[in-house]
Parts: structure tokens; sequence; C-alpha cells
């Protein structure tokens, strides 16, 4: 006999009302075009923005009340003096501007008709490159008060060159020793290290640019082994075209004491309005490569720490790359052993393999709980 097809019903088709919830079908995933996330959790730039100026307001905080609280009664006393003090100068300042650069503009006029004046202004800057001397500011508009915005300006920038490049070459040489022990304990400094060989020049000048302290920053540089004092000195003299602003506000506020009453008030509230506008772009510009030199910073930080750590764990040795410079191996060599290090530290809570398994009772255990009763029948009666 052939075999019967068996014909199921057609079962009547479902309410979509029914099937929600189910399994529905792919759809391609949409995408806003506006770029926001749809997602509830998701903010906004402005609030992103504020939460972040509220992070680093909250930090900022942080930090000048562990530095306060570490005074001890006289320093705060001396701190507290040291503020008050500034903002009564600043005050003054603001008040008598006016007599301040009457009595100024004569002393500029003939320290700039003295033979040989424009050495004094080069050496004093010169001498503002080794840390921690301060001042380097004021050298800058001052270049600019006495001797204009150009000419001013070619002093600042070849004694800021020469000054960086000597305040290097003695900040390596003099406090060798101390920097050795700073980068062979310090992993910050071995990653810099590593991020200066691969990005240098272009690195030193993002960092250049950045509104740090002019002489701390010529000594923290020359504690990174794989900066060259020429490559240092190659990126100073590549970002003073920035020198022109210092020298800018110098030669405008030279204008405003130089002009006794013949400048008209529009014309000096255009020469404050360019000195305001040139010192905020100055700032502005400043904090904004500080931000970019910062995460560059970090990027080529993990890349590298990531390449080291990925030799390390397969051949044991860091990268070829570094072996070409010395000081670069030893930054390396440093990052291996560490990750050397947490790789075969033998922690006895990490290095727990037991596994998870179900704990048994004896109800559940057949081999514990033995033959039941009824089981025992069952083999007697097939048994007979």
């Amino acid at each position: 006999m052939a075999p019967q097809a068996i014909q199921l019903p057609d079962s009547p088709p479902l309410d979509p009302r029914q099937t929600q919830g189910l399994l529905s079908p792919w759809h391609a995933p949409r995408y806003s075009l506006s770029g926001e996330d749809s997602s509830p959790y998701s903010q906004s730039p402005t609030m992103q923005y504020r939460d972040r100026l509220i992070n680093t307001a909250e930090k900022l905080h942080r930090r000048f009340m562990r530095v306060w609280n570490g005074f001890s009664l006289l320093q705060k006393i001396l701190a507290v003096i040291v503020i008050i003090t500034l903002n009564v100068l600043t005050l003054l300042f603001l008040i008598f501007s006016e007599k301040i650069f009457a009595f100024l503009g004569p002393l500029a006029q003939r320290w700039k008709n003295t033979p040989g004046g424009w050495i004094i202004l080069w050496l004093i800057t010169f001498c503002t490159a080794f840390p921690p001397v301060i001042g380097y500011g004021t050298c800058g508009t001052t270049a600019g008060f006495v001797y204009g915005a150009w000419e001013g300006w070619l002093i600042l920038a070849t004694a800021t060159v020469a000054g960086s490049f000597c305040s290097f070459i003695v900040s390596r040489t003099i406090l060798k020793s101390y920097v050795e022990r700073m980068v062979a304990h310090d992993k910050r400094f071995a990653a810099l290290t590593l991020t200066l060989k691969q990005d240098g020049l272009k690195l030193l000048c993002m960092i250049r640019l950045c509104p740090l302290p002019y002489s701390l920053s010529n000594g923290a540089m020359s504690t990174f082994p794989t900066v060259h004092p020429a490559m240092y000195a190659a990126a100073t003299a590549l970002i003073t075209p920035k020198l022109l602003i210092h020298t800018f506000i110098g030669s405008r506020l030279a204008a405003i004491a130089n002009s006794d009453e013949e400048m008209s008030a529009g014309t000096k509230a255009l020469n404050w309005i360019s000195i305001a506008f040139f010192g905020i772009v100055g700032a502005s510009v400043g904090y904004y490569i500080y931000q970019k030199t910062m995460a560059r910073a970090r990027e080529l930080e993990a890349e590298e720490a990531a390449a080291v750590h990925d030799s390390v764990r397969r051949t044991g040795a860091p990268p070829k790359q570094f072996t070409d410079d010395p000081e670069a191996q030893e930054a390396a060599q440093m990052l291996a052993e560490e990750d050397t290090m947490d790789y075969f530290d033998e922690d006895p809570a990490s290095n727990d393999t037991r596994q998870y398994r179900d704990e048994s009772t004896d109800d559940e255990d057949p081999f514990r709980r033995g033959d039941g009763p009824d089981e025992e029948q069952s083999i007697g009666l097939q048994r007979k």
C-alpha cells in the first residue's frame, strides 16, 4: 500500500497585535541625520561641556584644598599677604595706568637710545630660561614696549632659542643624576620617552606652544632622554612667531604711553581692545593646543605601551624599533620589566583554578543513596 500524504489543516493568519514582542523580521538600523544618539541617557554637547567645566572646577578645588591644607600657619599667612598685595597692585595699575605709562615712556626711550641697550634686554631674557627664574613674559612685553613689535620680536626670539638650548644642556648635565633617578622610577617619563621617540619634533612644537612656565618647561623637557638638544632648539625656533603677541602688546602699551594727550578716546579704546583681543587669542590658542597635545601624548603612550607589552608577551623582549636608541631601549625595557612582573605576579586569589560546580546533597547523589526499595522490588520480580 502506498503511503498516504498527511495534509495539515491551514492555520489562520495571526493577528499582528498578537505577535508583538515576539521575534520580528530584521530591519536595517536607522541612523539619525542630526548625529545625536537616540538613547535616553545621551547628553547634548552643551550638557557635556557643562559637565566638563564642573568636573574641572571640582578638580581644581580639591587640588587647591590639598595644597592649602599642607601649608603651615606661617605659610598660610604669607600666602594671604601675597594675594592681597597682588590684588592691590593690580587695582593701582588700573587706576594710575596713564601716569605709570607716562613715567615709563621716557625711560623706555632712553633705554632704546643707549648703545648696546638691547644686549641688556637680551641677557635678561636669556637668564629667564634657567629654572626656577621667572619673568620671561615681562621681558617679552618690555621688548615690544622699548623696541617695537618687530625689532623687539627679533631680540626676544634669538634670546629665547639660545636660552632654551643652554638651559636644556645645563639641566641635563648638572642635574643628570636626578634626571636618571626620575626616569628610572617613573613609568610616565618612560612612556613619554617612547612617545617623543615616535612623534618627536611635532609633539615638541606642540608642547612649546602650550601655556607652560617657560623656565620650568626647559628643565622638564631635559628629563626626556629621547629629546636631543638640537631637536629641542629647532622646535623652539619654529614656535617663535607666537612671540609676536607679546611684543605687539608691548608696542601698543608704548603707543598709549607716548601719546600724551594727543590720542583720542577712540584710539585709546582701540589700542586697549587690540591688547585684550590678542591676549585672549593667545591664551585660547595655547589652551586648545595644550588639550590637543595631552590627547596626542595619551594616544601615543597607549600605542607604544601596547606594542611593548605585546612584544614582551610573545617574544620576551621589547620591539626591535627601540634598539637603535639606547635611551629609548632603556625606557622600553622598563615597561617590559613592569609588564613581566604584572604577568607573573602570583596572587592566590587570582590563581584559584577551581571551577564552579553545583553542590549535590545526599538526597541527590544516587551513589550515596543506593538503590531504593522500589527498585529492589522491581529487580526481584524480574528475577522470578
